[in-house]
């Protein structure tokens, strides 16, 4: 009798298990959202689109269906440049409130981003509200360095390389590297006018050797970053004119 009643209820449990296994929930359904663009070359002003370009005029402002765009439409402005195609016209930067940025939505990880100036004397460039670019000088003046993205947007601001100066962006180009955010090793500069940049590189009236350091490191594996700045006075790391590698 204790062995029925045994076999019993070990029957009754398995007759549970099985209803109870029934019951578990299907598998999620795989759901992908659409991610934003990764690479863009945006022309800015107000003469149209340079071929393969997205023209931006300064009246654009920033729409999340666009994905990029002004934030300020009232503190930027269309001006002309000198160069050709998309650098014959830019947009220029009235304001150097942090809030003053051209934005585009991307997907997080690691790109190159190149920027051409407009018409100017002396422009610096941030982006994610941090100075990346010094002393662009002269009109057309370029540099690209590689920067993170984390939050999938990334803020673009020209502002003012040597006071009382206009300061104004004809091309921004973007290409996405990785999708991991993580960058090579990079070789940080930090000084005066004997070490900044000077654009262009044709012209040899004036340079600092951080601008030519490249030439002589392996940049497949290294990043050199260049933050001296021209006419200015500094403390402590830039008066040594030191080397940083991380």
């Amino acid at each position: 009798m204790k062995i029925k009643k045994l076999l019993s209820g070990l029957t009754s449990l398995a007759l549970s298990l099985t209803a109870f296994a029934g019951l578990r929930p299907s598998a999620p359904e795989n759901l992908t959202a659409n991610a934003a663009q990764a690479n863009w070359k945006f022309d800015f002003g107000g003469s149209g689109a340079a071929s393969g370009y997205t023209g931006v005029s300064a009246s654009e402002g920033y729409s999340a269906s666009k994905g990029y765009g002004f934030a300020e439409t009232a503190n930027v402005a269309n001006v002309a440049a000198g160069g050709s195609g998309a650098y014959s016209d830019a947009v220029q930067f009235k304001s150097t409130a942090a809030s003053n940025t051209f934005n585009v939505d991307l997907p997080n990880g690691l790109y190159q981003v190149k920027v051409v100036t407009g018409n100017v004397s002396r422009t610096t460039i941030k982006m994610e509200n941090m100075l990346q670019m010094i002393n662009l000088t002269g009109n057309n003046a370029e540099e690209t360095i590689q920067i993170p993205v984390t939050d999938g947007q990334l803020n673009i601001q020209a502002v003012e390389g040597r006071s009382g100066t206009a300061f104004s962006i004809s091309a921004v180009e973007i290409a996405q590297l990785n999708t991991t955010g993580k960058m090579k090793p990079t070789i940080w500069l930090c000084g005066d006018s004997t070490v900044a940049n000077y654009y262009n590189t044709a012209d040899t009236a004036q340079h600092g050797w951080g601008q030519f350091l490249n030439r002589y490191v392996d940049t497949s594996k290294w990043e050199v970053r260049n933050m001296a700045a021209s006419g200015t006075v500094c403390q402590g790391i830039c008066g040594r004119r030191t080397i940083y590698a991380y």
